[in-house]
């Protein structure tokens, strides 16, 4: 393996262990090298100043040759080509061809994109033919999760579903992504209202009564959320009826995953299980 390559191989491996881990310790002590290729050959770039993939052997599986890239989804990843992007397939070959201002990742067969006006230019999804699946209307739009995508419209969020049917109304200030039937979204109340995020089902309506000061998705059956101040309050866990079934006494915390979860309190690192006890 030359030096170069090698180089940037350790390069690679710092810039997006940093970008995928998470800022709870005992995550970031697992194998880099094994998250940074689970999606194929990793987003790196070259001496050249231009961006490629690389391969876990060192070696390059696409040659640095584009402005921006993002990683591998499938057999397909965006790429910046001067001004506009496209998607190009393992080899690095155009599979549909540079045309848009903007492009994201592929999740669940369609992928948010924007042609004309970088500034301007309205916000759809297209297809793994690069073929309009929901026409570009809005003013932003993010990757397809749990069936559904979430969509900007002026100020305010909703969800479309792979249809392009708007199921909830651009009404939120803020959303998370749809997962395990629900989403967590946030609406400004009145001055002082501290609790505004709350669960929702795909047709808008929610779940529970519960209300948070800040909320994130569900996975395995449970869901992160702050109680009473988004700065202040400490992270706890609901489950999917909206009680809090872990206390919220950590500074930090992750999503469950394989049924432990990892946490913070001061400077004591932990892994707890789903009944919030602390694993040895």
């Amino acid at each position: 393996m030359g030096g170069e390559v090698r180089a940037l191989q350790i390069l690679a491996l710092w810039i997006l262990a940093a970008a995928v881990g998470t800022t709870v310790k005992g995550e970031e002590q697992q194998d880099p090298e094994k998250r940074l290729f689970a999606k194929g050959p990793a987003p790196t770039k070259g001496e050249n100043g231009k961006w490629g993939f690389l391969s876990p052997d060192g070696t390059w599986a696409v040659e640095p040759k584009f402005i921006e890239v993002k990683a591998f989804q499938g057999d397909l990843a965006a790429a910046r080509e001067g001004e506009k992007w496209g998607y190009i397939e393992a080899k690095g070959n155009w599979k549909i061809p540079p045309r848009f201002s903007w492009a994201g990742e592929f999740s669940e067969n369609l992928a948010p994109a924007s042609e004309g006006d970088r500034l301007t230019g309205k916000f759809g999804y297209i297809d793994r033919q690069g073929r309009w699946a929901i026409e570009p209307e809005y003013i932003w739009a993010r990757p397809f999760q749990g069936g559904y995508g979430a969509v900007k419209d002026g100020s305010k969020w909703g969800f479309v579903d792979a249809k392009g049917k708007l199921v909830v109304e651009p009404d939120y200030d803020q959303v998370g992504s749809f997962s395990e039937g629900v989403a967590a979204v946030q609406k400004s109340g009145p001055p002082g209202d501290k609790k505004t995020w709350i669960y929702i089902l795909p047709d808008g309506k929610s779940p529970f009564e519960s209300k948070f000061a800040w909320a994130g998705q569900f996975s395995e059956g449970f869901a992160r959320v702050q109680m009473e101040d988004r700065i202040t309050s400490k992270f706890g866990y609901i489950n999917k009826q909206g009680v809090l079934v872990i206390p919220a006494e950590f500074d930090e915390a992750t999503d469950f995953r394989n049924g432990q979860a990892h946490v913070r309190t001061g400077s004591q690192f932990k892994i707890i299980d789903s009944k919030g006890k602390v694993k040895e």
